[in-house]
């Protein structure tokens, strides 16, 4: 077996191949290396434009990670509420750290007419994290 000598194309195809391997893993530990690309933040805003409540999912840096499900869970007799997707200025977080504070962001937006309570169940992707939040409605 000594002795055996490779092309000048085996050669060249090798360190290709070899340039590739060390280029993937410098550029899977720059991620693997970044906490920030795997930090799930659950932001919530509302309060105005006739918005009751709004959600969210982004990363450390405010990037879209999917829209909340938001259900009625109960409501008021005479309270009938309306989500759907929609755009919302971030001003709190339900989880994670509140680095989106101000900035407007894709999510599920709910609105509501009449007076009385409702429950909400609000669901965050990417795992299916939820809870129940309670929205009131003033009389108007």
């Amino acid at each position: 077996m000594a002795g055996h000598r490779l092309s000048r194309g085996m050669r060249g195809l090798i360190g290709a191949a070899g340039l590739l391997a060390c280029a993937v893993t410098a550029a899977s530990a720059r991620v693997d290396n970044d906490p920030d690309a795997y930090v799930v933040n659950f932001y919530t805003g509302g309060g105005s434009d006739g918005v009751l409540f709004a959600a969210g999912t982004a990363n450390q840096q405010c990037t879209n990670l999917g829209a909340p499900d938001i259900s009625v869970v109960s409501a008021s007799p005479g309270v009938t509420l309306s989500i759907r997707p929609g755009s919302f200025v971030v001003t709190g977080t339900d989880y994670g750290y509140l680095v989106c504070e101000g900035q407007r962001m894709q999510g599920t937006i709910v609105t509501g007419t009449g007076s009385g309570q409702a429950v909400i169940k609000v669901t965050y992707p990417p795992v299916g994290q939820w809870y129940t939040h309670t929205l009131t409605l003033p009389a108007r």
